[in-house]
């Protein structure tokens, strides 16, 4: 347990923490189960005595019918068009997450100029992906809840979209990580190593003046 408390002390580790929690909402709002088996929707109307949606399809609250488990499902007429189809950035989302948190591992115990180029390019396409998703999200469930009012039905959003913001919030801190985690190491250790070496040399041509001015004094 020696190690704990240095690894509690280095901020990388919070960033890690961050990018996790944005991958596990990021994964709960692509779960196939939903709203099959699940609490979780991204939208719920009373219509047809209950309807749930989710990133897969909808179903009955009583369960007896379900859309076929597919991108691009309709409710007609308050989903026509299977815009639905735009959710494929979900999967992107996660799979770009899932390898910013792979490229956090090498950071968190060395960081160099190299790691944090990798996870930088990472982090900020992740953010992006989840930032589509969540905007898709909102248009595309934003204007059938409108519908559903129009005709005179109830609806609301679920949890899904506001853990879709969350973890969009979440990507963009960890993409902004690096202005304040500071330069890595690798450029600390050369910019301390060159004024080593700058210190060292004017040390030795100190050194040289003084021999050359004993060898004249003494002739």
């Amino acid at each position: 347990f020696n190690g704990m408390p240095i690894i509690y002390a280095n901020p990388v580790f919070y960033v890690f923490l961050a990018t996790l929690t944005a991958f596990i909402l990021l994964y709960a709002a692509h779960d196939p189960l939903i709203p099959l088996v699940s609490t979780f929707s991204f939208l719920r109307s009373n219509q047809a005595n209950g309807v749930s949606f989710g990133m897969w399809g909808w179903c009955l609250d009583d369960g007896t019918i379900c859309s076929p488990m597919q991108f691009g499902f309709t409710w007609p007429p308050e989903i026509t068009i299977p815009i639905t189809k735009a959710f494929v950035f979900y999967p992107i989302a996660i799979i770009l997450t899932f390898f910013t948190l792979i490229a956090m591992i090498p950071i968190m115990c060395v960081r160099n100029a190299q790691n944090d180029k990798v996870f930088d390019f990472l982090a900020w396409i992740s953010f992006a992906s989840s930032a589509l998703a969540f905007l898709f999200t909102i248009g595309i469930f934003g204007v059938a809840k409108s519908r559903f009012e129009k005709r005179g039905f109830s609806a609301s959003y679920g949890n899904l979209p506001w853990m879709s913001l969350v973890a969009t919030l979440l990507l963009l801190l960890v993409s902004l990580s690096p202005i304040f985690l500071g330069p890595s190491l690798k450029k600390t250790s050369r910019t301390s190593t060159k004024g080593r070496s700058d210190i060292e040399s004017r040390g030795s041509s100190k050194r040289k003046e003084r021999v050359a001015v004993y060898a004249v004094q003494e002739k």
